[in-house]
């Protein structure tokens, strides 16, 4: 027998060796009775022993009487005490690792999350770059929490990944799409909006885009867009399928590393953008969110437009380079891509159309297969909504309709005119103006002179 059990048996008989316990164990038939017989021993502690605390150990074995037994109990006494010692500096090990956890998650971030943590101990930022830039300079969590104005734990909770959660910092839902089908839109919580309107309005709208990137940049729009393509023989549009949820977690962490900033900082700031395509599921009761896919830009964010911009850098130059190759004009307006050339393309779209896919799976996404157009300019050749055969411009159709609403309004009023149902007739009429309006100033401003005159 090896342990304290052990040690504390053959103390008995080493003790009892001398007294003639040999000699009677010899001349009996049974020793083990023997042995209880003189020792008082119980009989179940020959087998397995249940372990007590320490303060009753002494206590529920009782030795023999007289010397031996008073050498028994304070061999167990001194058992007992350090059995006690130990779980107390046990126990004060624990006190102080659990003093140290609280501590460390109040003053820094050191994991967020499996698959996405490896970097956070990385804190090295490109100062001269990012000052140079008009960036923040920030290298740490610490720092990132203090330029949002939020807690250490607050941030953690906006930027932490989780397969599966209880709580989502999205708002999903759907809404129709006009080619049909649904879209489904992700909009953050209030706390998150915060984080990300900061990040989009103090980073990321000061990093430099390329040119052929028309959609949500500065000074540019689907007008800009449009007018690259003017008097051409032939278009060719082509749409990026998922192309918001198909730019990772890792490319945008990369953009925020180009700017200047430390793995750590990027890795943050990568999460707080980023998010999984989830569904709720029920489980023994609870309502859970099940993440679907991998961490990309969720349609609904402010900072996923801009971001999709910095990252399809790369994408427009090389998409540039092989337009430039083949004397052909190209323009991208979000995950609308247009090309346009001579008559020769609507012969060469099919080897076109090849060597744009290369490249767009080459960078992680594909094209749409329903959504590609050849148009000649015997057709009405429209580019992100606009007919740009001679000029930018509104679709004859869409101007007709404008222009029949007001007309008609004259005489039935205007809420008659609402056929289609909108909960807002009003705003939707001006939208429609407005819309008209950016190609024809001058036609925007009479129909929206009628609108008032009818209000």
């Amino acid at each position: 027998m090896v342990g304290f059990w052990g040690r504390l048996l053959r103390l008995i008989l080493g003790q009892n060796a001398g007294s003639g316990l040999t000699e009677q164990l010899q001349a009996s038939g049974t020793a083990k009775s023997r042995i209880r017989s003189s020792v008082f021993f119980p009989a179940q502690s020959l087998q397995a022993p249940q372990l007590l605390p320490p303060a009753s150990l002494a206590e529920t074995v009782v030795g023999p009487v007289g010397a031996e037994g008073s050498r028994i109990r304070s061999t167990l006494s001194v058992v007992a005490r350090r059995e006690a010692q130990q779980r107390a500096r046990e126990n004060e090990r624990r006190r102080l690792r659990e003093i140290r956890r609280t501590d460390r998650l109040t003053r820094d971030i050191t994991y967020l999350g499996r698959g996405v943590s490896g970097w956070l101990n990385e804190r090295i930022s490109d100062v001269a770059k990012l000052q140079s830039a008009g960036l923040p300079v920030l290298s740490g969590p610490a720092d990132v929490a203090k330029a949002l104005g939020i807690s250490l734990q607050s941030l953690r909770g906006l930027a932490f990944h989780a397969e599966v959660t209880r709580l989502t910092n999205y708002l999903r839902f759907t809404v129709p799409k006009r080619s049909g089908g649904q879209r489904e839109l992700s909009v953050p919580h209030r706390r998150l909006a915060a984080a990300q309107r900061w990040i989009l309005r103090t980073i990321l709208d000061r990093l430099i885009v390329s040119e052929q990137a028309h959609g949500f940049v500065s000074g540019r729009g689907v007008l800009t867009n449009a007018q690259q393509h003017c008097g051409q023989a032939v278009l060719l549009n082509l749409d990026v399928q998922n192309f918001f949820p198909s730019i990772s977690f890792a490319r945008v962490r990369r953009v925020f590393m180009a700017a200047g900033y430390s793995k750590c900082v990027a890795t943050i700031l990568a999460l707080v953008c980023t998010e999984c395509p989830r569904r709720e599921v029920v489980f023994e009761g609870r309502r859970l969110w099940v993440a679907t896919g991998i961490r990309g830009l969720p349609q609904g964010a402010c900072t996923s437009p801009a971001l999709s911009n910095l990252v399809c850098l790369r994408l427009d130059r090389r998409l540039q380079g092989l337009a430039t190759k083949l004397g052909l004009v190209y323009s991208r307006y979000a995950d609308d891509l247009t090309f346009s050339g001579g008559a020769d393309l609507r012969q060469r779209a099919g080897a076109v159309l090849k060597s744009v896919g290369a490249i767009l799976g080459a960078e992680g996404l594909q094209v749409h297969p329903g959504k590609t157009r050849v148009q000649p300019r015997s057709t009405a050749q429209v580019v992100t909504g606009l007919v740009v055969n001679d000029r930018p411009g509104v679709c004859r159709r869409e101007v007709r309709r404008v222009r029949a609403i007001l007309h008609r309004a004259a005489t039935e009023g205007l809420e008659r005119q609402n056929r289609d149902g909108h909960p807002n007739f009003v705003a939707w009429l001006n939208g429609r103006i407005g819309w008209i309006g950016q190609s024809r100033p001058e036609l925007g401003r009479k129909l929206m002179e009628e609108l008032r005159g009818l209000r």
